[in-house]
């Protein structure tokens, strides 16, 4: 449902510039809506556009959009996203196994999350039906929350590197996204690591040369180049204001360029004006990045290769048909460092000479992975599924319970899979679909020793996860080590029995 037209001739665009997402089943989005409106507020049409896109759901019922990031410049009301999101995961959709949610909602400052705790509590307030539920709502200073009956509990902190200790999160909403470093990110991400269906919801405007922008950047990189199967991205910006050259040449000066980089406009009283006056006072780099949201991606640079993998190699075996599917493919489970997120690999033998490597899934957590292995397992007609013991040690337990079958690789076996697979994509014999998360986990990707003078692959930086990499070798080498083993016998499997 939309609000009534607003009357003032300057509008916002109500339609995103860029809005992605991955494939999707839904959305929750209007049962979102019907729990905000209970409060007796209303939403304007880009807000509720960006609800409807951030509850997506895919066609088992869980959040398509695992990572979700909106961009939009600051004034523009996007506390009425993210207040309703935080009120309908506090208050809807109960956890499958019945105990309560724990929703964390982050902000680089204090006084700013505070003042989230505030609009919210005020309106709860104004909803008998919604206070009949709440149990407890906690003012004191730096504990600010609200509690359910049934135990879901909201709670606003200001990020540090202690951020989130002792709590184990179901979503975690990131306020000021803009100003948030790695370590601040890395203290939050553990906590939702034995958490299935998570959501992690970014927010924020263009940084400037001050802020700690490592985290947004990369949510921004993801978004716009869709390298995250289970992210989402939605931005109001300027036509052309992603592109280095074109952004440069933008009018900034021109209304409909604050109608694209503003759709609060003709909704909120007074910003009309406002972008007005900054316009005249501020000089045009500032008016550009606090008022209009131009943020130009960083200039392409050709891929320096940080191993003997030949890039180019790589890129030129792309083949659409290359799916790895049937009768004879292997799996390859790779988990990053700490259990945060774990990928899943295939790969398979096409022809005498090529063997065709996929990237299956990534995914935040690791409490899926057992079973998603199970059913692909099956699916590929009893797959050989390989790893490293030690990189999977938080999904053995689970692979265990489930009773599949694995071959547990010895670090001889993933120094050989790694020379292997550099061996066979440099010769032209590694077919493979355009994914470009996997291309750009082995540009990231370098080496260190390990093994009897063999080498494995290395994240280049701790921030860059590497895992598709990791999967797509550890696969191919499987393929490789189930030919090499005689028909008659069972591949010695070191796990489950």
């Amino acid at each position: 449902m939309l609000t009534n037209s607003p009357k003032p001739a300057l509008v916002g665009r109500q339609t995103p510039r860029l809005l992605r997402l991955p494939d999707r089943a839904g959305s929750l989005g209007e049962e979102a809506l019907d729990l905000w409106y209970l409060t007796g507020r209303r939403s304007d049409p880009w807000q509720e556009l960006s609800l409807d896109a951030l509850f997506s759901v895919d066609e088992v019922g869980f959040w398509a959009c695992s990572e979700f990031g909106e961009l939009v410049s600051r004034q523009n009301g996007k506390g009425d996203v993210l207040s309703p999101a935080a009120l309908a995961h506090l208050y809807l959709w109960p956890k499958p196994d019945g105990e309560p949610k724990t929703i964390v909602h982050t902000a680089h400052q204090f006084k700013t999350a505070r003042e989230a705790f505030l609009k919210l509590q005020r309106a709860i307030k104004s909803s008998p039906a919604l206070m009949g539920e709440i149990s407890k709502i906690s003012t004191s200073h730096g504990e600010e929350g609200f509690e359910l009956a049934n135990g879901n509990r909201l709670l606003y902190l200001a990020r540090s590197r202690n951020s989130g200790v002792g709590f184990t999160v179901d979503v975690l909403i990131v306020d000021e996204a803009q100003e948030m470093g790695q370590e601040a990110l890395n203290a939050l991400l553990p906590t939702m690591s034995a958490v299935e269906n998570t959501q992690v919801i970014f927010t924020g405007t263009v940084p400037d040369e001050l802020n700690n922008s490592e985290v947004w950047e990369g949510v921004r990189d993801r978004g716009r180049g869709g390298l995250d199967p289970r992210g989402g991205w939605i931005e109001f910006t300027p036509d052309g204001s992603d592109d280095p050259d074109t952004a440069a040449k933008i009018d900034v000066m021109s209304p409909e360029v604050w109608r694209q980089g503003n759709p609060a406009l003709g909704f909120r009283p007074g910003l009309a004006t406002s972008i007005g006056d900054e316009a005249i006072r501020m000089d045009r780099e500032s008016f550009a990045i606090q008022r209009l949201s131009i943020w130009p991606n960083r200039r392409e640079e050709a891929a320096e290769s940080l191993s003997e993998l030949d890039l180019s190699a790589w890129s030129h075996q792309v083949e659409p048909k290359a799916s790895v599917t049937g009768e004879g493919a292997v799996i390859a489970v790779a988990l990053g460092r700490g259990g945060g997120f774990a990928t899943i690999g295939k790969a398979i033998r096409v022809d005498g000479d090529s063997i065709a490597v996929e990237h299956h899934k990534t995914d935040r957590g690791t409490l899926w992975v057992a079973a998603e292995v199970k059913k692909l397992k099956a699916e590929l007609g009893n797959a050989l599924v390989v790893l490293d013991p030690k990189n999977a040690t938080a999904v053995i337990g689970k692979l265990d319970a489930a009773k599949v079958k694995y071959l547990a690789m010895n670090l001889d076996e993933i120094a050989a899979a790694h020379a292997l697979f550099i061996e066979l994509v440099n010769a032209g014999m590694v077919p493979h679909r355009d994914q470009p998360e996997v291309t750009k986990s082995l540009e990231l990707a370098t080496t260190r020793p390990i093994g009897r003078s063999g080498y494995t692959w290395e994240p280049s930086d701790p921030t860059k996860p590497i895992t598709q990499a990791q999967a797509v070798t550890w696969a191919l080498w499987g393929v490789l080590k189930s030919e090499a083993t005689p028909k008659r016998e069972r591949p010695i499997v070191r796990g489950y029995a």
